[in-house]
């Protein structure tokens, strides 16, 4: 497969997606779609990137495609990998016959964002408290932006932990 022909792949695959991008402001996000198969040796799913992916130090959404960059979830399902600071210490490196190196992340440690049926269906967020200084949540826009909000906290939080860790 050519390099242009992989990225209009790619550029229909981000299609489905790229509501949900704009939706977040992060129209131009890292969309990077992945095989995700079991390695020799493993008990667990996982998918590989390349060093000069991870390298970009920002977070990066997929979905699973096969080696010809068709979906192979039915639900178009999108993931989304936080940016790991420590990747060259935590993921394994595999380099594969022709000399490339790839580094494994367990499925498990992917974040499920939305699948087709979530992106279809509109279910309003209905709240048991409102009081005057805080507002009640009343889109799911602004439960998006809540949940992402803590998302993110928990992610630092976990970074702190492992940085503790180590010392």
């Amino acid at each position: 497969m050519t390099p242009e022909r992989r990225k209009e792949l790619i550029e229909d695959l981000r299609k489905e997606h790229q509501p949900y991008f704009d939706k977040i402001g992060k129209s131009n996000a890292i969309f990077l779609p992945k095989m995700a198969y079991k390695p020799s040796g493993k008990d667990d799913i996982h998918i590989s990137f390349f060093e000069s992916e991870l390298k970009k130090e920002c977070d990066i959404y997929t979905e699973f495609v096969d080696i010809q960059y068709n979906p192979e979830d039915p639900k178009r399902t999108l993931y989304l990998v936080r940016y790991n600071p420590f990747w060259q210490e935590e993921y394994e490196i595999i380099k594969s016959k022709s000399g490339y190196e790839r580094h494994f992340i367990p499925v498990k440690e992917i974040k499920v964002i939305n699948d087709m049926s979530d992106r279809l269906r509109y279910k309003p967020v209905e709240t048991a408290i409102n009081t005057e200084p805080i507002a009640a949540i009343e889109t799911n826009d602004n439960m998006d932006n809540l949940i992402k909000a803590l998302e993110d906290i928990n992610y630092s939080l976990q970074t702190l932990i492992h940085v503790i860790k180590k010392k």
